[in-house]
């Protein structure tokens, strides 16, 4: 049985249980994918779009994570819930809600587990990376989830000079207090962590998505060995593949999403 069956299959038992059950549970170990949200799955998952796309008064239809990172008239998700309304959660509902993930940082991939969530086509890729205004709003759901986490984004005052880009990411006043979140073998911030750099990289963050890996690191070297191997390893692919592999793919070959293949081919060509 190939992973990906075993995955599929052993998903769709867990949904059958939790959809029978009125608390959520963790598995007791990881399972074998490595994969966005999915360890926790509810009905509510399985039920509710984040929203409809949008249309305008000549019939264009706007995709979602357009409208909802809009800079002005902002949409909000299918339960009425605004960017705004969820960057000032407090951080217990951060960790405990989870179906506002996949709407703050969506993905190329469409989710095996929710399939209703927004998706990276071309025409969000393009506006992302075309619109300070959304990156902005991007950036600023970024923030919100680097202090859940017990860090801090900061730019850099030797931006341009080399190759480190224009911001870094540094511990936080309430790293000692936060950190636990996800400083840990595995948990669910892990899958949260590989979504959140590989959304910023392909909606145009790369230098804050790099940035945030970078301080994974330094802090996982400090803790030697208590940061599974296999999240390390989501991490950096993640930050470091091209754009148009996702970090599961096992294959490096190929060409994923024939927008994100132009788009890295054309900035080689460029180069």
């Amino acid at each position: 049985m190939s992973k990906y069956t075993y995955s599929a299959l052993r998903c769709r038992l867990v949904t059958k249980h939790l959809l029978t059950s009125s608390r959520i549970r963790r598995f007791p170990s990881p399972l074998p994918i490595h994969a966005p949200d999915i360890h926790f799955i509810t009905a509510s998952h399985l039920k509710d779009p984040p929203s409809a796309p949008m249309t305008t008064t000549s019939g264009t239809h706007i995709p979602f994570s357009v409208s909802f990172y809009a800079p002005q008239n902002a949409a909000a998700d299918a339960r009425g819930r605004k960017l705004h309304t969820i960057l000032a959660w407090s951080d217990n509902q951060l960790e405990w809600s989870h179906d506002y993930i996949q709407i703050l940082f969506p993905l190329p991939e469409r989710s095996p587990i929710n399939p209703s969530a927004p998706v990276i086509n071309e025409q969000v890729f393009s506006t992302f990376r075309s619109s300070p205004g959304h990156q902005g709003r991007l950036r600023d759901a970024l923030v919100r989830m680097l202090k859940f986490y017990g860090l801090v984004l900061a730019p850099r005052h030797s931006c341009g000079q080399g190759a480190d880009g224009c911001w870094e990411v540094q511990p936080g006043p309430n790293f000692a207090q936060a950190s636990p979140n996800w400083v840990k073998r595995f948990d669910h911030n892990h899958l949260r962590i590989t979504r959140i750099i590989r959304s910023c990289r392909v909606l145009g963050l790369e230098d804050e998505a790099r940035a945030f890996h970078t301080a994974l690191s330094r802090v996982a070297e400090g803790k030697q060995g208590v940061v599974s191997q296999k999240s390390l390893m989501f991490w950096q692919r993640a930050a470091e593949r091209p754009l148009y592999l996702a970090p599961e793919d096992e294959d490096d070959t190929g060409h994923g999403k024939d927008f994100l293949y132009q788009f890295e081919r054309g900035s080689e060509t460029n180069a």
